[in-house]
């Protein structure tokens, strides 16, 4: 594949573009055991708003915030 497509947000059902191997997600620093709860609740990627919420300990791991 190739290029950004397009995808709705496993969490909160918001659309957003997926750059796939260059994607923006790549950049935001979450650690494994954020993205492993990530993996254990959601069956395909967050938006930047839920994947930012999880790298700044909003939810994620140890937190109630999205579940």
């Amino acid at each position: 594949m190739r290029g950004p497509i397009q995808k709705t947000c496993a969490q909160c059902r918001q659309a957003f573009e997926c750059g796939q191997y260059g994607c923006w997600c790549g950049a935001v620093g979450i650690t494994e055991q954020q993205m492993e709860w990530i993996e254990g609740r959601f069956a395909d990627c967050l938006c930047p708003v839920c994947l930012g919420k999880v790298a700044a300990g909003e939810g994620g791991a140890g937190s109630q915030a999205l579940r």
